[in-house]
């Protein structure tokens, strides 16, 4: 049986707090080859028992053996064409995700504006979206724009303190299911801040001032693609906005 149809098909079994579990893999399985249980566990906001007994209820002994399943099925699926390399399939699929990415007509040209005309501009991401947040910062810097990036070294009870009235915000965000990512969040709306969202997810938990919803990698290759690739490319786009309005303001 198909992997997901199994994840699917076991739905009904499930606790309120495992089926979080299998929703979040359903959507965004590059979670489990990219993370450990602990990571995964964290970043959907669930316990390690949890996602164990979610795997016990699929048949596996543990995480660690559905794991190896996920790559298994990820390995069987992507040698479907034996004719063709893997390079040549995986860059097939790049073009269509940007293929994908040219429908969601990204409204860049407003976001640009905002950040040329924002008294503060603060990015934030954490866990492997962090890196995306710094490529957009360095950008920037690049054109004499300054952003700070407020990621995991900010704990405190209260984050409200790192922001300020009119600060533009801007979020990388998978899933929308990142505890301290949330977390950040919740603290920087106690202003009055403009906040943007960049995500493949549905759904966020949060209100944004505008969301840019990216094309969800899963649904569109057999590959294992990080969904953070359009991230950096976002980025891309986003700067040579900027450079564009800037030269007109």
């Amino acid at each position: 049986m198909d992997l997901f149809l199994l994840i699917k098909s076991t739905r009904s079994q499930l606790t309120r707090q495992e089926k979080i579990v299998s929703d979040t893999l359903i959507e965004f399985p590059e979670l489990v080859l990219e993370k450990n249980i602990t990571s995964l566990a964290q970043s959907i906001g669930v316990s390690r028992n949890t996602i164990t007994r979610f795997c016990k209820t699929l048949g596996f002994q543990g995480y660690t053996e559905f794991k190896y399943a996920v790559n298994a099925y990820y390995a069987e699926k992507s040698d479907g064409n034996q004719a063709a390399s893997t390079v040549n399939l995986m860059i097939k699929s790049y073009k269509h995700i940007l293929d994908q990415l040219l429908t969601k007509n990204l409204d860049l040209e407003y976001l640009a504006r905002q950040i040329i005309a924002a008294p503060a501009i603060k990015l934030v991401a954490t866990g492997k979206s962090a890196p995306c947040a710094d490529q957009l910062k360095y950008n920037l810097q690049t054109l004499n724009i300054y952003a700070e990036v407020m990621d995991k070294i900010y704990f405190s009870d209260s984050l409200s303190y790192a922001f300020k009235p009119n600060d533009l915000v801007i979020v990388y965000t998978v899933s929308g299911k990142s505890a301290l990512t949330n977390k950040i969040i919740a603290s920087a709306q106690q202003s009055s801040i403009s906040l943007y969202a960049v995500t493949v997810a549905k759904k966020l938990p949060f209100q944004t001032t505008e969301t840019f919803t990216l094309p969800n990698v899963h649904d569109l290759t057999k590959y294992s693609i990080s969904n953070h690739l359009l991230f950096y490319l976002f980025n891309d786009l986003l700067n040579n906005e900027i450079i564009k309005y800037s030269k007109l303001s």
